[in-house]
């Protein structure tokens, strides 16, 4: 377009806009004329009309075009666009402030919202799983409404917790703010100590940045999109029929001497049934249901978000659901000096959450026993272990546990130029979050078919309500000052920020109910219970204070120190200071660069150095606590009375994280192929762990037997590699994505005289307390397993004899142990390293495909390398309920290597929950979403006022590959010492979906 003469004649202007590429017209460009926020967009053709001024700047923008910025120089214009391959100049949220993605000096990824909404889901985990190198996401449970885990760059605390902070619009969150996806605008990550350190205390395992959306100048937009979907699981233990039940007790009758006969010789009728567990727990084709409306607009002074939502799932086991309303006002306003922002957002969930030990119990029961629903009031018993199967099955399946949750927050941020260079700028916000928690048991009624006996154990019925709520408020302040001298280019900030976070909760019950159709507490007519939860008060004070520097964009660097003060120290240990280092060089830049820019046009390396703290552990561990009901007789009389409950550490300090990074971006093509890479070594000072305490100390088990010490120190090394290539094959456009992890584990110090802790809670079957099979141990890895290795089976004379050299006590049938230190005995020191639930490496694969209206994406993950105890699994082998018991040793099948069950009660160590019979191979590759979609041509929408209109069909989960033989590879859990086990656990299961994303 050639320049022309300017002047003040106002005309309408009229133009075409397409695409550079294709040549194809561009529907819904947004064409604004500049500073004022007049504008109009594109029609079918691509075309626009407005009036202007001649010499105004027409400002033009559009989803995946770069944006064109083009002077009216006559009535007439055509403009073409340029697809956004390589966006230098995207804003990247850093904390407490934003920078161009080419001044980026530390390890930060971004994920867009509508990457999130690709996959439906009410958990922001779930969705960026396998789309963020570093990032690792595991399921913590299948169950409706439940959070994934999330790790960036390894384990970060073996006490507290290890999720990341969350920090939505400039505010620091108090855990998982279970944002819905359709409110998040981008999530930018924090995953090198100097990019998180300027968070202090909190950033030790991450940062997780959400700007939520606000709308954007131009005329007022409307999304309105929907989905409905169904959800399947596999069926995972494989249990006997009837006729294979009895075919295994008339086999234990048979081999062990003093076992009782098949229960079914006493009940001949049973014989007709054969109930499989599915018909107890699983919900076939339950349904999920997602609604989303978005409503913005706005102009340059003032912008507008309004969000609403609501999600629906049933669980696909039975007494499980989610149900989420949500929405989010936002609002900006810009002029002059002074720029605001701010939000009010809410959630109300409805949690319908399945008793934990259901599939336990389901795998427990016997299929010959009497089939039976859930609202039945008389069941129909026979003494022994089938009546304890029964009752521990009805319980489950009878239970219902419904949580609410409502949480309001709010934030404002605030913006005034003082100077051209100074600003003052400042946050606030608060949120409010009110629990609610009813668990209730009905009660219900034996008969013993043996006795014609009736009985109704009140103590096996509950009505139990919990409430809670918790408040936080963050308050933080600075000045923020940014000058250009010539080439040069200095950014300061020094700021000050305090929060407080609050939980109170109690609980109250009754036992006995006595009417199963009212769930009130007055109901419950015995063991009335009622006392306060735990409850604490954190605050936290810091100092911040950051310098960053650029030359030219080609050298970059930052520096920032952060002084912080928890109230979770004692005073000796109160405040420590968290510096960062950080620099850049964008070598792509340099002129002796040129030479090969065409084919290389971006190259960046990037170094950092982090120090951050780590305060997640709960509140109180430095002091003693006094509590109630310590009442004592004196002479003839009782008192109350209180007593010390806990030993406390009052010398507990900081855990410290220290990181060095090293990484390098890479474009090709200008910029069809982006390659980041980075390595990194993450040392951790200082492990904070609560220790159990001997006997000997006056204390007896739980929380109060244990003591927080900071007891010794751990790495995390680590690779990671994103890579994307975007191109146009005719009128097909590719883009393609793939994320590698890899990091590397290992605990170097643990004080005192011991290398390895059994952690007590990370039993492989549940109610088997012997069975700790995860560990702290010196130069493994968090969590790794030690185990008995076994070899085989006793299938003869010849062998037994030779076991007996170890294990005088063993028969014919038995499970041979390996006495791997060879001192003639099967004891604790024979058991060995046997891998972890770490994975080796991870990987995701990306693609996406369109061509014209129709577009195909898919989305791949893989946990590659680690191990699975399958702890449903052996326990269904020790309750007598495997299918492959079939096949067990007898004198009929001597060369079996499946061990002969001798013990009803679980205690023999055939079957015991420690020994490497249930450790199997955990890699797997999940195709994690695909979807088909098809955009409805303009001309048809055009004629009943719809801009945009996309139909598609999904499948999330639709397929596994792995070896593991339990229902779902994916086990998380939520904290390091249970990681692995799948004990039970609600599977992940797949879900098909129809969806319309519908714009006006």
């Amino acid at each position: 377009m050639a320049g022309g003469a300017l002047s003040a004649q106002e005309l309408e202007v009229s133009g075409i806009v397409t695409s550079s590429e294709s040549g194809e017209p561009l529907i819904g460009v947004t064409v604004q004329i500049a500073d004022t926020g007049q504008g109009t967009i594109t029609g079918l053709d691509g075309d626009f009309e407005l009036l202007a001024e001649m010499g105004d700047t027409l400002k033009l923008t559009y989803t995946g075009m770069q944006s064109r910025e083009v002077v009216v120089d006559g009535p007439s214009l055509t403009v073409r666009m340029d697809e956004q391959v390589q966006n230098l100049e995207q804003v990247v949220v850093i904390g407490y402030g934003a920078v161009k993605k080419k001044e980026v000096t530390g390890a930060v990824s971004q994920v867009s919202g509508a990457e999130l909404e690709e996959f439906v889901t009410p958990d922001i985990g779930t969705a960026i799983q396998g789309r963020v190198a570093g990032v690792n996401v595991t399921a913590a449970s299948g169950a409706p409404g439940a959070a994934a885990n999330i790790q960036i760059r390894g384990i970060t605390s073996l006490d507290g917790s290890n999720a990341p902070l969350y920090v939505v619009d400039g505010i620091p969150q108090d855990g998982d703010p279970r944002l819905s996806p359709n409110e998040i605008e981008t999530i930018d990550i924090l995953k090198d100590a100097a990019s998180a350190a300027i968070y202090g205390t909190r950033g030790s395992a991450g940062v997780i940045l959400i700007t939520t959306k606000t709308g954007q100048s131009g005329r007022m937009q409307i999304n309105l999109d929907q989905s409905y979907g169904i959800n399947t699981i596999n069926d995972g233990v494989a249990l006997m029929n009837t006729q294979e039940q009895l075919y295994f007790e008339q086999t234990v009758f048979e081999n062990v001497a003093g076992s009782f006969e098949p229960l079914i010789t006493q009940r001949p009728e049973w014989l007709q049934n054969d109930n499989d567990l599915r018909e107890f727990v699983q919900v076939d084709n339950a349904a999920t249901q997602n609604y989303s409306l978005d409503i913005s607009g706005g102009n340059n002074e003032l912008s507008y978000s309004l969000v609403g939502g609501y999600y629906d799932q049933e669980g696909t086991l039975i007494n499980s659901s989610f149900k989420r309303y949500n929405g989010r006002a936002s609002t900006r306003y810009r002029k002059n000096k002074l720029s605001v922002s701010g939000s009010l957002a809410f959630s109300t969930e409805n949690t319908d959450e399945t008793d934990g030990n259901l599939l336990l119990n389901g795998i427990r029961y016997q299929p010959y026993q009497p089939f039976f629903t859930s609202g039945q009031d008389i069941l129909e018993v026979d003494g022994g272990a089938a009546e304890f199967a029964l009752v521990r099955l009805a319980t489950s399946l009878r239970r219902r546990s419904v949580q609410d949750r409502d949480r309001a927050n709010a934030s404002l941020n605030l913006r005034y130029d003082l100077t051209n260079d100074l600003s003052f700028v400042s946050n606030l916000g608060g949120s409010i979050t009110n629990t609610r928690a009813k668990n209730f048991s009905p009660s219900f009624t034996t008969f013993d078919v043996g006795t014609g006996e009736f009985e109704n154990d009140p103590t096996r019925s509950l009505v139990e309500n919990i409430s809670g709520r918790a408040n936080t408020y963050l308050f933080d302040a600075g000045l923020n000052y940014t000058k250009r001298f010539g080439d040069h280019r200095l950014t300061a900030l020094a700021s000050f920020s305090v929060d407080e976070r609050n939980f109170e909760s109690f609980e109250a019950g009754r036992q006995g109910v006595s009417n199963n159709n009212i769930s009130v507490i007055n109901i419950g007519t015995i063991n009335p219970f009622a006392h306060s939860g735990f409850g604490y008060t954190i605050k936290t004070v810091g100092t911040i204070g950051r310098v960053q520097y650029d030359y030219q964009g080609r050298y970059l660097f930052s520096a920032s120190v952060r002084r912080d003060g928890s109230s979770k120290f004692a005073e000796v240990n109160r405040y420590g200071v968290f510096p960062s280092f950080s620099a850049a060089w964008n070598v792509a830049d340099e002129k002796f660069w040129a030479g090969i820019a065409e084919k290389i046009d971006n190259f960046k390396i990037r170094a950092s150095y982090g120090q951050t703290g780590n305060e997640s552990f709960p509140a109180y561990r430095f002091s003693t606590v006094v509590e109630q009901e310590a009442d004592y007789v004196f002479g003839n009389n009782i008192f109350f009375g209180s007593a010390q409950r806990n030993y406390a550490n009052s010398l507990v300090q900081w855990e410290t994280s220290i990181q060095r990074n090293l990484g390098v971006d890479i474009g090709f093509g200008q910029g069809k192929v982006l390659i980041t890479a980075d390595y990194y070594v993450t040392d951790k000072e200082d492990m904070l762990f609560p220790v159990q305490l001997p006997s000997s100390a006056g204390v007896l088990s739980g929380g109060n037997a244990q003591l927080t010490l900071n007891v010794g120190d751990m790495t995390n090394t680590g690779i990671e590699v994103t890579s994307r290539y975007r191109t146009r094959l005719g009128a097909v456009k590719m883009d393609l994505g793939l994320t590698f992890t890899r990091n590397i584990n290992e605990i170097t110090r643990i004080n005192g005289e011991t290398e390895l802790i059994y952690n007590d809670n990370g039993v492989a079957v549940p109610g088997e307390n012997n069975s700790q099979v995860t560990t702290l141990a010196v130069g493994r890895e968090v969590g790794s397993y030690f185990l008995f290795r076994t070899n085989g089976v006793v299938n003869d004379q010849e062998e037994l004899a030779a076991y007996r050299e170890i294990e005088p006590t063993a028969n014919l049938g038995d499970l041979i142990y390996v006495d791997v230190n060879g001192d003639g005995a099967i004891t604790q020191q024979d058991r060995e390293y046997r891998g972890s639930a770490l994975p080796e490496f991870e990987a995701g694969f990306n693609t996406n495909f369109s061509f014209k209206g129709i577009d195909l994406s898919t989305q791949w993950y893989a946990a590659v390398g680690h191990e699975i105890i399958n702890g449903s699994a052996a326990f269904a082998y020790s309750n007598g309920r495997h299918r492959d018991l079939v096949y067990q040793w007898s004198a009929a099948n001597p060369e079996s290597d499946i061990p002969l069950r001798r013990d009803r009660g679980n205690s023999h160590p055939n079957y015991a929950g420690n020994t490497d019979l249930w450790l199997e191979d955990g890699t797997f590759l999940r195709l994690r979403t695909v979807t088909l979609g098809y955009q409805l041509p303009p001309t048809v929408l055009a004629r009943v006022g719809i801009e945009r209109c996309r139909v598609y069909l999904s499948a999330q989960n639709p397929l596994t590959i792995t070896d593991y033989t339990g229902a779902d590879p994916e086990v998380g859990g939520n904290n390091v010492a249970i990681r692995g086990l799948d004990r039970g656990n609600y599977p992940v299961g797949a879900q098909y979906l129809f969806g319309t994303q519908i714009s006006f």
